[in-house]
């Protein structure tokens, strides 16, 4: 008599058993083979994108090579000393003004000191003749705050009258500022008459090209395309023939706040979905219905945003650092124009920003021939963020794939070579040379 099992000869049940087990591993084993060739996969697009490929573009470059000037009467080493120095004391400016662009000055000093310090003979030449352009060290931002008008005149009748390189070739010259107003053109008149910015060293001056905190001709062609956001048109006017946007990325250079390399590990551990953290004030250019929306109707709007956030108006220092730090995602909306300095910290501090400002892209294009905004950024249009706050952030999020996931962060990655100067990877100086090569050549 065969024995049975439930109705099935036991030894056929064995069979079935077994096979189902057998079978079992092999799916196991094909399924994590599956999951591995994707990952591969994944790596592999990653690894062959463009962000790669920029990266190795300039870990090599030699696409052109610049040359700076080095004399003390362009430097102004005594008014960099005094903008280094926590205690000393502005000798001009508007109080309000000194505690904005303060910051900004001594960040134009890391610009120029990264630029005096690197030796890279592919990139850099102590052979005028052979730049590509030449960087003008005058320190614009610090000499207008520590300084008097007469060491703006005199360090620029240095490089008018006592430098000849400039006599032939004024269109090769570079200068940097991302204090804000200054060669604005609606400013010009006033930077003269407080500062020793005459009109005839602007006219001189501008044949030339500047790294400025906005790009005007980008930004004028948004206005022009976009009246009824009505940025002001003032702001657009050019004074320099050629000009590209380093934005406010001193703040990615700040020391203050602790660098994170961005990693994908690292950042999905981090805690909380998404921080946003601003003033109750107003801003400029209806920009404080943006940055309020999520306070509408007794904060049920954050309320709604993925747990755990961090959603509010300002905090104490300790606890917005450890908050911003632990965020993967930044919120950055629009204020007094469609920047904000929390954008270049979300940077530092390995945070996807997510950004609620059409101008954005187009008033501080960040070295736009070598990466886009998309390539490290979440871009939600103001019209959907203003309709439903909570929901357009959430689906930003929750559309992402875990490959859309890795592709931001790697792209982040680079950005932060290209911005961050104490990147233990930094790329800045053989970006700075690429980007101005390619408006030179544009």
């Amino acid at each position: 008599m065969i024995a049975t099992c439930f109705g099935i000869p036991c030894r056929r049940l064995r069979v079935l058993s077994f096979s189902f087990t057998f079978l079992s591993f092999i799916l196991f084993d094909r399924l994590k083979e599956a999951i591995r060739i994707t990952t591969v996969a994944t790596e592999s697009a990653l690894s062959t994108s463009k962000v790669d490929h920029v990266a190795r573009l300039l870990e090599t470059y030699k696409g052109g090579r610049y040359f700076v000037y080095t004399s003390e009467n362009l430097t102004l080493p005594h008014i960099r000393a005094m903008a280094k120095d926590r205690h000393s004391v502005a000798t001009w400016g508007r109080k309000s003004w000194r505690r904005r662009f303060k910051d900004y000055a001594v960040g134009e000093l890391r610009f120029y000191e990264a630029l005096e310090n690197y030796t890279d003979s592919y990139v850099r030449t102590l052979n005028i003749s052979e730049a590509d352009f030449v960087l003008v060290p005058i320190p614009l931002g610090a000499a207008v705050f520590w300084g008097y008008p007469s060491d703006i005149e005199n360090a620029f009748n240095h490089l008018l009258y006592n430098e000849p390189f400039f006599w032939t070739h004024r269109e090769k010259h570079v200068y940097i500022t991302n204090n804000e107003r200054l060669f604005r053109h609606d400013m010009i008149k006033f930077f003269r008459d407080c500062c020793g910015f005459s009109y005839e060293i602007v006219t001189k001056i501008s044949a030339g090209m500047l790294v400025n905190d906005f790009d005007p001709f980008a930004f004028m062609h948004y206005v022009i395309k976009h009246p009824d956001e009505a940025w002001s048109f003032q702001e657009t006017k050019p004074v320099f023939r050629r000009y590209w946007s380093i934005g406010y990325s001193h703040e990615a250079s700040d020391s203050k706040y602790n660098l994170t390399v961005a990693s994908y590990d690292d950042w999905k551990n981090k805690e909380l979905a998404l921080f946003y953290r601003t003033t109750t004030g107003t801003s400029l250019y209806n920009s404080t219905q943006y940055r309020h929306a999520l306070f509408r109707k007794n904060m049920t709007e954050a309320e709604k945003v993925l747990q755990p956030s961090a959603i509010g108006f300002q905090v104490p220092y300790f606890q917005w650092f450890n908050e911003i730090s632990n965020a993967k995602f930044c919120l950055v909306v629009r204020g007094d124009n469609p920047s904000s300095r929390s954008f270049y910290t979300a940077i530092r501090v390995g945070c996807v920003p997510m950004v609620v400002s059409n101008a954005l892209p187009h008033y501080q294009p960040l070295f736009p021939s070598l990466v886009n905004f998309d390539d490290f950024a979440i871009l939600i249009d103001e019209k959907d963020f203003l309709s439903n706050p909570s929901e357009s952030i959430n689906h930003a999020i929750r559309s992402l794939s875990v490959f859309d996931q890795k592709r931001l962060i790697h792209g982040l990655e680079l950005v932060q070579q290209l911005l961050v100067l104490d990147h233990s990877h930094s790329l800045f100086a053989p970006a700075f040379v690429h980007e101005t090569v390619a408006r030179l050549k544009g």
